[in-house]
């Protein structure tokens, strides 16, 4: 799940860097009266990013309950071979050990890591 400590770190951390560096610029360049709002810009910033990583990294991966789904074989799988299900290419085996020729609709049958067992589709 999300270390919301750890996002917090690390974007409290490019922010306040990113202020002192526009704030030493911008003194140095003569622009002293630029500094409250350059800092404020980029602490709004650093407030969305904040939000940002907390409700992406919250989420849910995609690929969970992948079991059932149909797509189609990119390459011909024997072995191993690719196939497209909801616009992602996986990698696939056939689950019943037999060779499934590129174009065919399969359907998902299990997934392990990044690869997915894979049967043909009956029309």
């Amino acid at each position: 799940m999300v270390n919301k400590k750890e996002i917090f770190a690390r974007v409290f951390g490019l922010n306040v860097l990113t202020m002192v560096i526009a704030a030493l610029f911008l003194a140095y360049i003569g622009y002293e009266w630029l500094i409250i709002p350059a800092l404020v810009v980029i602490f709004v910033w650093g407030v969305y990013m904040y939000r940002m990583n907390v409700k992406v990294l919250g989420m849910p991966v995609q690929s969970m309950g992948l079991e059932g789904l149909e797509g189609k074989a990119l390459t011909d799988i024997d072995e191993m071979g690719k196939i497209k299900v909801r616009g992602e290419i996986w990698n696939a085996q056939s689950a019943k050990k037999e060779k499934i020729r590129k174009g065919t609709k399969v359907r998902i049958v299990k997934r392990e890591g990044i690869t997915v067992e894979v049967e043909p589709v009956e029309d």
